[in-house]
């Protein structure tokens, strides 16, 4: 009978193996370092701030290059430790929304689907948020049973089709200001849905912070 490890178990496992093997560079490739110092430099937060649909969004890198194949081997390689080098940009971003004597203001996370959570076993944004040292609420939002909020091979049209009704609030936030919080922003179409669920629920959503946007995000922008 094969022998089948918990997420949990597993992540500490990929975890564990890449402490004692050889790492490249997670940006460019180059060996024996998890990030070299031309791609650190390039990690260098650059809060930008646009408006997606009338929602204020703040994100500190480009989601391009050697900034996305950093991302994406945090994300969908396993490589954790990259937290740390990515932290510090969702921090800036953060600070940058939410100043020194702003009101209090809730930062809710944006859940993985369901198979990445599985996939995984581990949330890439709450994770992101700890290194970060910003304290994040997950759970508040879940993806509704039946739905996924993977995006993947689905242009701008079909992910905010497939977005609409996926996200429900597990709490009653009247009154509430909140902030939605992701890790890379496409199209828009995730922090919208957020941000529709979590008004459902009675929350002022006054901002999005994001890691990183993509050039395409940029049209979006008003």
């Amino acid at each position: 009978m094969p022998l089948v490890l918990r997420p949990a178990l597993a992540a500490a496992l990929r975890g564990a193996l890449a402490a004692v093997s050889p790492v490249s560079c997670a940006g460019c490739g180059a060996p024996d370092l998890e990030v070299c110092g031309s791609c650190r430099r390039l990690l260098r937060p650059l809060p930008v701030e646009a408006v997606h649909a009338g929602l204020r969004v703040v994100t500190a890198l480009r989601y391009e290059f050697e900034v996305r194949e950093a991302v994406l081997a945090y994300k969908q390689r396993g490589r954790l430790r990259l937290a740390a080098e990515l932290g510090p940009a969702l921090r800036a971003a953060v600070d940058v929304t939410l100043p020194p004597g702003a009101p209090p203001t809730a930062l809710v996370a944006v859940p993985p689907s369901p198979s990445g959570r599985r996939r995984r076993g581990w949330d890439p944004v709450t994770t992101l948020a700890r290194a970060a040292g910003v304290s994040a609420s997950s759970g508040v939002l879940v993806v509704r049973p039946g739905r996924s909020s993977s995006q993947k091979r689905l242009d701008r049209e079909q992910r905010a089709r497939a977005r609409r009704g996926s996200l429900r609030c597990r709490v009653d936030l009247t009154g509430r200001r909140v902030v939605v919080l992701d890790d890379v922003l496409t199209t828009g179409s995730t922090v919208q849905e957020a941000r529709r669920a979590l008004e459902d629920a009675g929350a002022e959503v006054v901002a999005a912070v994001c890691l990183a946007s993509t050039p395409l995000a940029a049209p979006a922008a008003s």
